[in-house]
């Protein structure tokens, strides 16, 4: 919701206001203090471009608080598109200069009984430039300032701390898009188509022996050598036929 800057600074005071009679203490400094934080985001291009080129990041405290009061510097590329309070029941009032490039808000926070918050307070959405491409950075500091450089406070009700919250930045980051690895086709290698391996077995030379001429019988139990057997059995029948015919 877009307001002018003094209605912002209106509202300002009168969180400042209520949050101040609900608290029942002094109103001391802290000494800790209280920071506030922007949040960072990192997407591709098609992201970005599937988001309309919105892009939305938290805005939080570093401590408890019921009120405070900052603004959002936008750097070169980002528009304020808008900005709202994270908490229920809590206020936040945006307002922008002229040129889009910075945005002063308000948060304040009083319930009954008061309690104070921490965390996530709001979230502020912002345009990207359609020049975004991979590899660019955006930039969003946050302080506790107005648009003419003037501090601003918190309060916590709930102890009484106040005073001027920390800054901090936040980035937009574009990547490069995914991209899907490259398989390369593997041709199998022509399978041999195995060959019967054919043996051919090795002539083994025999050595012939030829049977020696013996002068003498073979003793009983002698073996004979397969020729000498032949030999033998022709020998013993022609004596047999020559024993027969002297009969």
């Amino acid at each position: 919701m877009k307001t002018t800057l003094k209605k912002t600074m209106a509202a300002l005071s009168a969180a400042a206001v209520v949050a101040a009679s609900a608290a029942v203490m002094a109103v001391p400094t802290s000494a800790a203090g209280v920071s506030l934080t922007m949040g960072s985001k990192t997407l591709t291009l098609a992201e970005l471009k599937a988001a309309n080129y919105q892009v939305t990041l938290p805005i939080g405290v570093t401590d408890s608080i019921n009120s405070v009061g900052f603004g959002v510097t936008l750097g070169e590329g980002l528009t304020y598109v808008d900005l709202e309070a994270s908490v229920k029941k809590a206020t936040c009032l945006a307002a922008t200069n002229d040129a889009g490039n910075f945005v002063f808000a308000p948060f304040a926070y009083a319930t009954v009984p008061l309690k104070a918050v921490s965390g996530q307070i709001a979230a502020i959405t912002v345009e990207v430039s359609k020049d975004a491409k991979a590899g660019d950075t955006f930039t969003l500091s946050i302080d506790g300032k107005d648009s003419d450089g003037v501090e601003t406070s918190y309060k916590n009700g709930e102890t009484g701390d106040s005073g001027v919250p920390g800054g901090g930045a936040g980035t937009i980051t574009i990547v490069e898009d995914p991209t899907e690895p490259t398989t390369e086709a593997t041709t199998a290698a022509p399978t041999a188509t195995p060959v019967a391996a054919t043996t051919t077995a090795a002539k083994v030379a025999t050595a012939t022996k030829k049977a020696a001429k013996s002068t003498s019988s073979p003793k009983t139990g002698d073996a004979l050598p397969v020729a000498g057997v032949a030999v033998a059995v022709a020998v013993i029948g022609g004596v047999a036929l020559v024993a027969k015919k002297r009969k």
